[in-house]
């Protein structure tokens, strides 16, 4: 991608989430659901798949997560979840017992750990062209191993974890701490990368920073207008940004 003095960059920090935008599981945990709630006579219209997906992103993004597992045994936290999908999409069945025979589906899921075949070359892009880049994720354990794993280690400047934070996203703490790890970058100069529209995108927003939404299903096209189809398509979006910046 083109190179700009840093002085004039529009950006000078690009953080990225890791799950869902840099790797993923496969098939998705949210996918299994949609194919296990068919299999046992769920049939969805693609109207309801977005709602449920949208309703999936919120309450991965809320406090009720560290409540349910509180409240619930493990099963029951997912025996849960996947009532409160069911609910979300108005289903007219007996959404509770429905959710224990999906649970029971999911028993058998498998998923592979798979790094996306976009994620190596736009990490060498940004970082070649001399961005600082963050890895900053909703996860406990620190990063460091994970992206050792993943073989991305070597192109970011700073990891951070929920867990080292003290707070998830969308707690504006974990994004104010990333920017001091950035080189206390000013907010309207670091732009936030993620899947999920309200621990990503409106954690991002409400400390000044911009934010990409990975979207590949279009689920939030009503709701958000900086949004990408395929992680590759982020170096293009910079780059408008950055000539936006230049004509200014």
């Amino acid at each position: 991608m083109a190179d700009s003095p840093m002085h004039t960059r529009r950006y000078r920090a690009v953080l990225f989430d890791l799950d869902g935008t840099l790797r993923a599981n496969q098939p998705e945990g949210f996918e299994a659901f949609v194919e296990y709630a068919g299999r046992v006579g769920i049939a969805l219209t693609e109207e309801q798949i977005k709602i449920c997906e949208r309703e999936a992103h919120r309450y991965w993004a809320s406090d009720r997560v560290d409540a349910d597992m509180a409240r619930y045994d493990q099963r029951g936290f997912w025996v849960n979840y996947n009532q409160i999908l069911l609910n979300a999409m108005n289903v007219a069945r007996d959404c509770a017992d429905c959710a224990h025979r999906i649970q029971d589906l999911f028993d058998g899921y498998d998923p592979q750990d798979v790094v996306f075949a976009d994620t190596r070359p736009v990490l060498q892009a940004l970082h070649d062209a001399g961005y600082t880049l963050g890895l900053v994720s909703n996860r406990e354990e620190p990063l460091e191993p994970f992206a050792e794993q993943y073989g991305i280690r070597q192109f970011f400047a700073f990891m951070l974890s929920a867990g080292q934070a003290g707070c998830y996203k969308p707690d504006p703490r974990i994004f104010y701490r990333a920017l001091e790890l950035a080189g206390n970058v000013p907010p309207s100069k670091a732009v936030y990368i993620g899947d999920n529209f309200f621990a990503d995108v409106i954690g991002a927003l409400n400390v000044g920073m911009d934010a990409i939404l990975i979207d590949p299903r279009n689920v939030f096209e009503r709701y958000y207008t900086t949004r990408v189809r395929r992680l590759r398509d982020v170096l293009s979006l910079i780059e408008t940004r950055q000539a936006e910046s230049n004509a200014r």
